[in-house]
């Protein structure tokens, strides 16, 4: 789909904006943040992805919505806008409040935003975009978050998701669990991503180490710092920021600022999905008692160490 606000409506509504999106979706979790720290009120939509249940993203009414099957999708006054760093970007200018900046710091958020994006193939273009790494690092959540999914719902997205490479994934990862990650392919996509995200956070902690401003790239909490919030989270819940944050104080402390948000708070925090909680928690207790992960974060702990 062609990024950006479109010229046609997708639903009739009263409502100004309308948000489709899911519990689990960093993406998702961007435009929430990003809406509440605009104060603006919104019709939830949630859509369940196959980690939280089911392909609804893939149902014929949401393909309505978005025929990429992916979320979020905001709608204003029922347009659609697709993508997220173009959705958010959208609401900020749309802010009462929001006050332009300076060019070298619009620049400054443009390059921290595009470099926390997620875009095009999750499983390449590492180097450039630290959203992309996100995907293959949360290969073990999916997988404790699929045991509690039917595998008959897995199987649905063969027909019904346009994105066949994303379901023949998760398929695999819900039949052979974590022994689909010791595959050399998968095994050495993990160990790349971790390898190319560690630059981007030693990048991240050289820029906050330096800097004198009060956020990321501005004096105000500004579309940079939602962008990296939401990285910075998913670290937490898969638990790899013990091993990535490790002797970066500087990115640690930015993020326990981050938290203190209220916009975070009702954009993440008080979000709740059983089967999230319910993967998180077992894949605490796997990186415990798994041999395999065990072994794979002990590797990644040496390689850690070796960039300092």
């Amino acid at each position: 789909m062609q990024a950006g606000l479109q010229d046609y409506e997708v639903e009739q509504t009263t409502a100004e904006w309308t948000l489709y999106h899911n519990d689990f979706s960093l993406c998702s979790r961007k435009v929430r943040i990003c809406l509440h720290e605009a104060g603006f009120n919104y019709d939830s939509k949630h859509i369940d992805l196959i980690e939280t249940g089911k392909y609804e993203v893939a149902s014929k009414s949401f393909l309505r919505i978005n025929p990429g099957a992916t979320v979020p999708v905001l709608l204003n006054k029922g347009r659609p806008i697709y993508e997220s760093h173009e959705q958010i970007r959208f609401l900020f200018n749309k802010m009462e409040n929001f006050k332009a900046q300076e060019d070298y710091v619009e620049q400054a958020i443009d390059y921290w935003v595009d470099k926390a994006s997620m875009v095009g193939n999750p499983v390449k273009g590492h180097e450039k975009y630290a959203g992309n790494t996100i995907g293959p690092l949360t290969f073990p959540l999916f997988t404790t978050m699929l045991k509690n999914v039917s595998i008959i719902e897995v199987v649905k997205g063969l027909a019904s998701h346009p994105m066949k490479q994303r379901v023949l994934i998760f398929l695999l990862l819900k039949i052979f669990g974590f022994t689909f990650l010791k595959i050399p392919p998968i095994q050495n996509l993990i160990k790349s991503a971790f390898k190319d995200l560690n630059k981007h956070l030693l990048e991240l902690e050289t820029e906050l180490s330096f800097s004198k401003r009060e956020w990321l790239a501005s004096e105000h909490f500004s579309l940079a710092d939602i962008s990296w919030s939401v990285i910075l989270h998913r670290l937490d819940e898969c638990g790899w920021s013990e091993l990535l944050l490790k002797k970066k104080p500087f990115v640690n402390a930015y993020y326990e600022k981050i938290k203190e948000r209220d916009s975070f708070q009702k954009g993440i925090v008080d979000q709740h999905n059983p089967n999230l909680e319910k993967g998180i928690k077992d894949l605490k207790l796997a990186i415990h008692n798994n041999l395999f992960l065990k072994s794979l974060r002990n590797e990644l702990s040496e390689l850690n160490n070796e960039s300092f």
